[in-house]
C-alpha cells in the first residue's frame, strides 16, 4: 500500500515546517540550545502542530547534537527510529481515546523510567484539551516535577480548554492559520517531490480553499496528481468543488437583493452540477462577508449566521438542500401563511374526526390539535429542523386504531414525510404523545392534489411556504 502525500512529505526538518513563525520558534530552541520540559503546540487543525513535536523530538534525540542542538540529521540510529515509528522512548498518545486519569496514571509511572535507547522520553499527547479534569490533575503533577530525560509536548485545537495550571508550566508554540505564501511554498515542495507541475492559478487557488489547513491541501492535491502529470485550474476546481468555474458571488449578491427566485434557480444550479453543499455554504458565507464589509447590506451576519447553522447540521440531515432553501425564502422575505402547527387550539372543544370508512369497527376517535402537535412539538429538538419544517404545513386528519393520517399541501412534502429517516422519527415521536405504537400515514390534500406538479426546486420551496 503506498503512502499518503501528506505522510510521505511530512516535515523531516525545521527546514521544512510550513508556518515561518513555528520555524522561528525552532530556531530560537537550537541557538539556546536549551530544551524545556514541556511545551503547548497551539493551533487550528492541520496546520502541522504534531509534525513540528516530531521534528522537536529529533533535534533533542539526534545522535549528532549532543553536544550542541540543530536540525536533526534524519539519518542516525535515533532519528530513524522515531521516523519510523519502533522508538520506544517516543510515545504518540490520542487524549481523545486516552482521556481517563488511568491513561495518565500509566504514563507517569514509566515516565520515571529511564529511557531505553534515546537520550529524552518524548511524550506526544494530541488533542489535549479532551482529558478529564482528574486527568490533568495527574498530569499537572508530573509537569510539576518532571524527571529530567522527559519531555511533554501538549497540541491542542481548543487552548481554551487546558487549564491555566497546564498552560503555565508549558512554553508555547503558536499555529495560526497559514497565509497563501506559506500554503505554497509547502504545497510546491509536494509537486516538485513527485516530479509533476501545477499551474500558478491552480496552486492559487488550492492555497485559498483549504482555509489554512496542510492537510487538507496536500490531500486535495493528491487527488488531483493521481489523474495527470499537470494539474490546472479546471481540474483544481473539480477537486476542491465537484464542478470546474464555480463561483459563490451569484448567490451572494442575490441573496443580498433578497430576490428569491434568483437566489433559489441559482442554489439548485450548483447542487445540481454537483457542487459541494459544505463547501457551497462556507463560500457563500464568505462572499456574504465581503459584501457586508463593503457596507452592501449590514443585517447580512443574521443570514450568515443561518446559513452556518445549516452547514452545521447538514450532515445529519436527511434532505440538508431543503433546509437551505427554507434558508433562503425568509431571508428573502417570503411570508409563509399561518400554520396551527404548535399553536392553541382556539376551540376548546376537542375536533372530531370524520371516519373515512362506514364500517363500525372503523370508527374513529376524536383528536384534538393541542394534544396531539403540542406533544409533538415538545418532542422536538434542535436536531429535528427537517421534522419541524415539514410538519408546519402538515395537519392531522384522522385517526383509525393505531394510524394517524396526515394530509399535506403537496406531493413533495409527502415523499419527504415518508422518507425512511424523517418517517421513522415521526413515528417515534408520535407514539411517546400517544403512549402506545404508532404508524403514520400521509396524503395529500385532494384540493392540492388536483393541481400541476412544482416544475422546479422554486416552486418546491415556494409551496412549502405557501400551500
Amino acid at each position: 500500500m503506498s503512502m499518503s502525500l501528506y505522510l510521505k512529505y511530512r516535515p523531516r526538518t525545521i527546514d521544512e515546517l510550513d508556518l515561518a513563525s513555528v520555524r522561528k520558534t525552532l530556531e530560537q530552541i537550537v541557538t539556546a540550545n536549551k530544551v524545556a520540559h514541556a511545551y503547548l503546540l497551539t493551533g487550528p487543525r492541520g496546520a502541522g502542530k504534531t509534525s513540528a513535536a516530531r521534528v522537536l523530538a529529533r533535534i533533542v534525540n539526534c545522535e549528532k547534537n549532543r553536544n550542541k542542538l540543530g536540525e536533526p540529521c534524519n539519518e542516525c540510529s535515533a532519528c530513524k527510529s522515531i521516523l519510523n515509528g519502533s522508538a520506544v522512548d517516543f510515545i504518540e498518545i490520542d487524549a481523545a481515546s486516552n482521556r481517563g486519569i488511568d491513561d495518565i496514571r500509566e504514563l507517569k509511572e514509566k515516565i520515571r523510567l529511564a529511557p531505553s535507547q534515546l537520550s529524552y522520553k518524548v511524550y506526544i499527547i494530541d488533542e489535549v484539551h479532551m482529558l478529564t479534569t482528574e486527568a490533568f490533575n495527574a498530569l499537572l503533577k508530573t509537569l510539576e516535577e518532571p524527571p529530567k530525560h522527559a519531555i511533554f509536548a501538549l497540541c491542542t485545537t481548543e487552548t481554551h480548554k487546558v487549564p491555566e495550571t497546564i498552560k503555565s508550566r508549558c512554553v508555547p508554540i503558536q499555529f495560526g492559520k497559514a497565509s497563501e505564501n506559506e500554503m505554497k511554498r509547502s504545497l510546491s515542495r509536494v509537486v516538485a517531490g513527485e516530479e509533476k507541475k501545477i499551474s500558478e492559478e491552480a496552486l492559487s487557488y488550492l492555497a485559498k480553499a483549504v482555509d489554512g489547513s496542510f492537510r487538507d491541501g496536500v490531500k486535495a492535491l493528491e487527488i488531483a496528481l493521481t489523474t495527470t502529470m499537470e494539474v490546472d485550474l479546471g481540474r483544481m476546481e473539480e477537486v476542491v468543488v465537484g464542478v470546474a468555474g464555480f463561483s459563490a458571488k451569484p448567490l451572494a449578491h442575490a441573496l443580498a437583493d433578497k430576490d428569491a427566485d434568483l437566489a433559489l434557480q441559482v442554489f439548485r444550479k450548483a447542487v445540481l452540477t454537483g457542487v459541494n453543499l459544505g463547501y457551497l455554504l462556507v463560500e457563500t458565507m464568505k462572499a456574504l462577508r465581503d459584501l457586508l464589509m463593503e457596507g452592501k447590506e449590514v443585517t447580512l451576519t443574521k443570514l450568515i449566521f443561518a446559513l452556518d447553522e445549516v452547514a452545521s447540521k447538514s450532515g445529519t440531515s436527511a434532505v440538508p438542500e431543503l433546509l437551505v432553501e427554507m434558508v433562503i425564502i425568509d431571508w428573502c422575505g417570503v411570508v409563509p401563511k399561518p400554520s396551527n402547527f404548535g399553536e392553541k387550539n382556539k376551540d376548546p372543544k376537542p375536533t372530531k374526526i370524520v371516519p373515512q370508512s362506514p364500517k363500525p369497527e372503523k370508527k374513529m376517535a376524536a383528536v384534538s390539535h393541542d394534544e396531539v402537535w403540542q406533544k409533538l412539538l415538545k418532542g422536538l429538538n434542535g436536531d429535528s429542523l427537517t421534522l419541524g419544517a415539514l410538519l408546519s404545513k402538515a395537519t392531522p386528519a384522522q385517526i383509525s386504531g393505531d394510524i394517524l393520517t396526515i394530509k399535506v399541501g403537496y406531493a413533495f412534502h409527502k415523499e419527504q414525510i415518508m422518507t425512511e429517516k424523517i418517517l421513522g422519527k415521526l413515528e417515534k415521536l408520535l407514539s411517546e404523545a400517544m403512549g402506545r405504537e404508532m404508524k403514520v400515514k400521509c396524503e395529500v390534500a385532494e384540493a392540492a392534489a388536483k393541481m400541476p406538479a412544482p416544475s422546479d426546486t422554486i416552486d418546491e420551496a415556494m409551496a412549502i411556504f405557501n400551500s
